[in-house]
């Protein structure tokens, strides 16, 4: 695939865009929708100390104005149903071979080769990096498994095995190529046996301490034994191009969806390749809330059809140690959004 970098390809690529069809019973908000975040307020991490020398914090729960906002790309895709998808990343591909555009939304990398010379152009969301929550789910829970049978006087290799016979049997709906390779990698087929040795191991000579503690440290040896066996490592690498969200992109309505970041995945940003202290990170979730405005307070013609705003809400967990009296707030972002929906098709990676 060929990118556009003609004076005239912009122009040329929004005629390909707007006079792209989309199916007949597709949603009447489907297609691509590219918008810009203005992050204008962030909950308070830190305290200080007053002229009376007090301690004195905001509200962590209560985000306030900041100095010099950020500004983001977000971009969303609406399928024929209305479901909606948030994207990494998104090539604009005109397949024709002729006069007739036809376009496809290529958000799967992986893809690209597909197409060969066709000319296309890309869009990127920089803040917007996700992995694959399936193949670390699996392994937490092969390490669980094999924590409660030694915890109860049962093998724990029986029951490691049988928690991971149950994830290769029967993936989860929707589940990408690239897990389903790693269920059946090497890496995988040994999880179940590190996790049996490990807590087996580890309670030896602890019969006297009560049952929730020796789970505790059986499960964390057996997550120990299949981080250092580079495990956790193939897992977080798994690729995912696109989260589902829950809601609608539609005047008065809201989206919401979570995005994860595994501690070994490629880009976290707590790994340092030359540090030892640093080779793993820490897990980094993400909440997200978009509310859009309802019609009755914008008279722009064509909101919630080409255009819509709202306000984007963002917690984040991982960063830095939980806040509040509970130690259950995380970084808080939000601010105005606005999206422009640049294409009808209804369909990605086709």
């Amino acid at each position: 695939m060929q990118k556009i970098f003609h004076p005239l390809a912009g122009f040329v690529l929004a005629l390909l865009l707007t006079s792209q069809p989309s199916s007949v019973n597709a949603a009447s908000n489907s297609g691509l929708w590219v918008g810009e975040i203005v992050l204008n307020k962030v909950n308070e991490a830190v305290s200080g100390i007053n002229a009376s020398n007090q301690v004195v914090a905001t509200d962590p729960a209560l985000p306030t104005p900041v100095k010099s906002p950020a500004h983001l790309k977000i971009i969303f895709h609406v399928d024929a149903s209305g479901k909606v998808n948030l994207l990494k990343g998104v090539a604009i591909v005109n397949k024709s071979t002729n006069g007739t555009p036809d376009i496809a939304l290529i958000s799967d990398p992986n893809l690209y080769q597909k197409y060969g010379n066709n000319f296309g152009s890309r869009i990127t969301a920089v803040a917007y990096d996700f992995g694959d929550t399936n193949g670390e789910f699996a392994l937490n829970q092969i390490a669980a498994a094999a924590a409660t049978a030694a915890v109860n006087g049962s093998d724990a290799l029986v029951a490691a095995n049988s928690a991971q016979q149950s994830f290769q049997s029967s993936p989860p709906s929707g589940a990408t190529s690239y897990y389903s390779n790693f269920l059946q990698s090497t890496a995988f087929a040994n999880s179940a046996s590190l996790a049996a040795t490990a807590v087996t191991n580890s309670l030896s000579g602890l019969d006297s301490l009560t049952t929730d503690r020796r789970f505790d440290i059986a499960n964390g040896a057996a997550l120990k034994a299949m981080l250092q066996a580079n495990i956790f490592t193939a897992a977080d690498a798994l690729m995912v191009s696109q989260i589902p969200m829950n809601g609608q992109i539609a005047p008065g309505g809201t989206l919401t969806g979570s995005i994860f970041l595994g501690a070994d995945h490629p880009t976290n940003p707590f790994r340092h390749k030359w540090n030892p202290i640093h080779q793993h990170g820490y897990t980094i979730t993400r909440s997200l809330t978009v509310t859009f405005d309802p019609a009755t307070t914008n008279s722009v013609a064509g909101f919630g059809v080409d255009q819509i705003t709202g306000t984007y809400h963002e917690e984040i967990f991982g960063l830095h140690k939980k806040l509040g009296t509970d130690q259950n707030i995380g970084l808080i972002a939000e601010g105005p959004v606005k999206m422009n929906r640049i294409c009808s098709v209804d369909t990605l990676n086709q």
